[in-house]
């Protein structure tokens, strides 16, 4: 018998399938590096049919699509397993009507951050952090006991026990920072009282290890350094600034600074040297405002608060716990009472967005930010629900795309 009629296979038209030409930021410049945000997918043929974004592929998940053009596709950010951080991965985009791959491309991903701090089995409640040169971590709990972590937080030393802390409000600090002083690691604690603790560090515990108390006119619970080793301290009222004898003297003079009205529960104060212009400014934040102000001499110019949180109805019922600036003067925000979110960035245009669109990236129970050097910030939970009941928290160090404002203090450690 003659063989059947044998069809021709069917030929798929793949003239209008999409293809990706390149992402941005590049990968030779590191691709998504930590801190960016969006990244965006370049090519042709890129706008899908009736909105279906399920054919785009990321490192194997489905990204937050911001955009969507012939040409390109921005997508933010996306969570991706920890084996597919810091490694070439494939970014897909397939035509809906096809069965096939249209379009592979390598990239790359690093990692957002990690926890460089896991106190959960200490037992107390984390109230402060601050960081040598080294990126060393100190962490100063409400046991009054000071633990230090190394960069990768691996190892820890128990750098003050509740012996040289004797004082109980030290279970209220609210502010640690290192600062000028005669043996070049020095500490300074402010716990919402008249006075500041000032603290040798070292690398062994010994009687030297012992608080001198700074008498300050008013109660503090916010303080900070400039460049030069002058520290600015406030509470509930007055802003203070006394000189380089903070770190020696048992009784420096802190002269009121004019200008500044007061902020009740006060949370944060930086300062902050404009590098364009050499002018020095101090922001200060409660739970709702963000001032700035320019420092000259013993006066402070500040208006209305540049961030005010109120007037954001997408944030009703959340507040500022924490804020920290980068190298440019840009606000980061540590905001409370949101369901998904932590972390906030005051755009250029003045509206407040989280710094990460996929609530997963990041933690979500944070209490404080603090920078560290370079291109770290990091996440402070002080305390974690565990059950019915607390335990101390954890520090998450994030990797940015962008350098801190500098802490001042810093400067004087050696």
């Amino acid at each position: 018998n003659e063989p059947g009629i044998i069809y021709p296979a069917m030929v798929i038209d793949t003239t209008g399938m999409p293809r990706i030409t390149d992402i941005t930021p590049s990968v030779t410049n590191g691709g998504a590096i930590g801190g960016i945000r969006e990244i965006k997918i370049i090519g042709t043929n890129l706008g899908l049919r009736n909105g279906d974004t399920n054919w785009i592929y990321f490192g194997g998940v489905h990204p937050i699509i911001k955009d969507i053009q012939n040409s390109s596709i921005t997508i933010y950010r996306p969570k991706l397993s920890n084996d597919n951080y810091n490694k070439s991965i494939d970014v897909n985009v397939t035509d809906p009507k096809l069965s096939i791959k249209s379009s592979n491309f390598q990239y790359m991903v690093e990692s957002p951050g990690v926890v460089v701090g896991d106190y959960s089995a200490f037992n107390s409640e984390l109230r402060a952090i601050d960081f040598d040169n080294q990126g060393n971590l100190y962490a100063l709990f409400a046991a009054k006991t000071l633990l230090k972590n190394d960069f990768a937080g691996v190892s820890t030393f128990t750098a003050l026990t509740s012996a040289n802390l004797l004082q109980a409000e030290y279970a209220s600090t609210s502010a640690l920072c290192f600062g000028p002083g005669s043996n070049g690691r020095t500490l300074f604690i402010a716990d919402g009282q008249s006075h500041i603790a000032r603290i040798a560090i070292f690398d062994t515990l010994n009687s030297k290890n012992k608080p001198v108390l700074l008498p300050v006119p008013t109660v503090v619970t916010a303080l900070d350094f400039d460049e030069n080793g002058n520290m600015y301290t406030a509470g509930n009222s007055n802003l203070y600034v006394a000189d380089t004898s903070v770190g020696n003297s048992t009784a420096p003079t802190f002269t009121s600074i004019s200008g500044y009205a007061g902020v009740n529960k006060l949370r944060k104060i930086r300062i902050f040297k404009e590098s364009s212009s050499g002018n020095q400014y101090i922001y200060i934040a409660d739970s709702m405002h963000v001032w700035k102000g320019q420092l000259s001499g013993g006066s402070l110019v500040m208006g209305t608060p540049i961030v005010d949180i109120s007037t954001h109805t997408d944030l009703n019922g959340r507040y500022i716990n924490s804020f920290d600036i980068d190298i440019s003067g840009s606000i980061f925000l540590c905001l409370k009472n949101d369901p998904n979110y932590s972390l906030f960035l005051v755009e250029t245009d003045g509206s407040i967005t989280p710094f990460y669109k996929d609530p997963t990236i990041l933690p979500n129970t944070v209490d404080q930010l603090v920078w560290g050097n370079g291109k770290y910030l990091y996440l402070i939970s002080g305390s974690l629900r565990s059950g019915s009941s607390y335990v101390s928290g954890r520090v998450y160090r994030m990797t940015l795309d962008r350098n801190g404002a500098p802490f001042g203090g810093r400067t004087f450690i050696h």
